[in-house]
């Protein structure tokens, strides 16, 4: 994977069994405003219009290049960020120094969540290309939480939904086979980037196959015998470098059945 050393400061340097009820519809489009993404932000859900527009000047605009991090792992978790437009990949080194993809953010999705709870970035994150982001810095998250304070319960939501998704991607990782952890992750990329068309679920981003390896914990060659696999199947097929999942349904009783 490439790595750009610049450093964010300027300086060069779901997988559980529960899912939503609809697939999101339509490509994932860049936000037009500083309102609409910040309304994007899961613990504001709650907000009135009103309540947004006045958390807007906690918010600052962040512009990344290609390949650029917005953090580094074990960087200071100073600033959070949502996407605005663009995308960025959440990356984890291996013991052997090897990155791991862990997820792909999209516009209206937030990066950097540590900041709410943890002193340090426990994964890099890095634009996949340009892309423009509004942080929140740890000071100003500290003053929004003093003036509002029910922001509070719409993290302690937040966090437990992100602590069920950590546990049952552990779980898929240590107790499953290939074939169900590369489904658990292409159930994912549907709920999160999926459009629904008349010959099934098209995925939005583009990933390599050593990147779903990295993310499943597997070997490139496995993980291309076992996608093969599927398309023979019938179960997906590749689209102008995108996967088009033909059978959802068929993925999702493949990651309840791990074994």
């Amino acid at each position: 994977m490439p790595m750009m050393a610049t450093h964010p400061q300027g300086v060069s340097r779901t997988g559980g069994t529960g899912h939503p009820s609809s697939i999101p519809r339509g490509k994932v489009k860049p936000l037009t405003t500083k309102i609409e993404a910040i309304s994007r932000v899961p613990f504001f859900a709650e907000f009135s219009s009103a309540d947004i527009a006045n958390l807007e000047p906690y918010f600052q605009e962040h512009k990344f290049e290609k390949s650029q991090y917005l953090f580094w792992e074990g960087d200071p978790a100073s600033r959070m960020y949502v996407i605005k437009s663009g995308r960025v990949r959440l990356l984890k080194s291996s013991a052997a120094g090897k990155n791991m993809v862990l997820e792909v953010m999209v516009p209206g999705q937030i990066c950097g969540g540590n900041t709410l709870f943890a002193e340090t970035h426990r994964n890099g994150a890095q634009a996949v290309e340009a892309t423009v982001a509004y942080g929140l810095s740890r000071e100003n998250y500290d003053q929004l939480l003093t003036k509002y304070p029910e922001i509070a319960r719409g993290i302690i939501k937040y966090l437990g939904a992100k602590l069920m998704d950590a546990h049952d991607v552990i779980i898929s990782l240590v107790s499953s086979k290939v074939e169900s952890r590369i489904a658990s992750v292409i159930v994912r990329l549907c709920e999160n980037h999926g459009t629904p068309t008349k010959d099934g679920i098209l995925i939005n981003i583009r990933l390599t196959r050593r990147d779903i390896a990295d993310i499943v914990g597997s070997t490139v060659e496995t993980t291309i015998r076992t996608i093969s696999k599927f398309q023979k199947k019938g179960l997906l097929s590749s689209l102008s470098g995108r996967l088009l999942i033909r059978n959802f349904d068929a993925f999702v009783e493949m990651m309840r059945s791990p074994r």
